[in-house]
């Protein structure tokens, strides 16, 4: 997109007007833009080393808006998992913490139920094979989440090995829902990042709205893993990302929500290409 709208100070800006603002104040207005054309939440990406103009993006826009929508990388882990079709559901989802070897999900049975092999489908809330454990890693049920509505609405049973077992309707926590409330509570923050940024101790801080919604800090030794593990450069690239992370919001003494990902198993990232 080539304009958005800044709801701090009411002003439409071009982006390359937007990258002209002093420091401080682009950091501030980027966490408030919205698209033109829906009113959706924006982001806005720096001009990159690649050659990348410097440009707005959105997501998710409204069916009717007419500015184009991002796209995703779809491999974000190397695991080639995002290849995959969705598939219909289990009653129970084993979270796979360790990425696995193979490139598509398991599916453990019980043993009494003939060979299902029409696995691969459309999602749906129910289903002719209830009593399947299906194994899923994060990069995944992040792809389920950003492209099936119902899907973070569903009964399904979530079991993450070492922290128990959860429904998947009260587990995943949108970004821009989580609160002073969830403070202690191990969920799965979803949603897109505004932008990244460092403090001098060399944290990366991932920010998904203002000053009163939830940021990820990283700590300065993972964060070249990060950028490794990803491909990326700098924390530009992390703009207008989607995130999935498992952990407990803390608040600091100053009211701000937070959560740190001090664990590269329990997040992963898919990047606007």
């Amino acid at each position: 997109m080539y304009s958005a709208k800044c709801t701090e100070d009411g002003v439409n800006y071009a982006a390359v007007d937007f990258a002209s603002l002093p420091k401080e104040e682009l950091a501030r207005k980027r966490r408030h833009l919205v698209c033109l054309g829906c009113g959706g939440p924006a982001y806005f990406m720096k001009a990159s080393i690649s050659g990348r103009a410097v440009c707005f993006g959105a997501r998710p826009h409204a069916d009717w808006c007419s500015e184009a929508a991002p796209k995703y990388e779809t491999d974000p882990d190397g695991s080639g998992e995002d290849q995959e079709q969705l598939n219909n559901p289990a009653k129970r989802i084993i979270v796979d913490l360790g990425f696995g070897a193979g490139s598509t999900p398991e599916v453990d049975e019980d043993n009494n139920l003939e060979p299902n092999t029409r696995r691969r489908g459309r999602f749906q809330t129910g289903g002719s094979r209830p009593d399947a454990n299906m194994q899923r890693r994060l990069s995944s049920l992040l792809r389920h989440l950003m492209e099936i509505e119902s899907f973070s609405q569903s009964s399904q049973t979530l079991v993450i090995d070492g922290y128990g077992e959860f429904t998947v309707s009260e587990f995943f926590i949108p970004l821009l829902d989580a609160t002073k409330g969830h403070a202690g509570l191990f969920r799965g923050y979803w949603g897109m990042l505004t932008d990244a940024q460092r403090t001098l101790d060399n944290t990366l801080w991932l920010n998904s709205r203002g000053r009163n919604n939830l940021s990820f800090c990283i700590d300065s030794q993972s964060v070249p893993e990060l950028f490794k593990r990803y491909g990326i450069e700098d924390e530009e690239e992390l703009s207008g990302a989607y995130i999935l992370a498992m952990g407990e919001v803390s608040v600091s003494a100053y009211g701000k929500i937070y959560c740190p990902l001090n664990n590269k198993q329990l997040y992963t990232l898919r990047l606007v290409k």
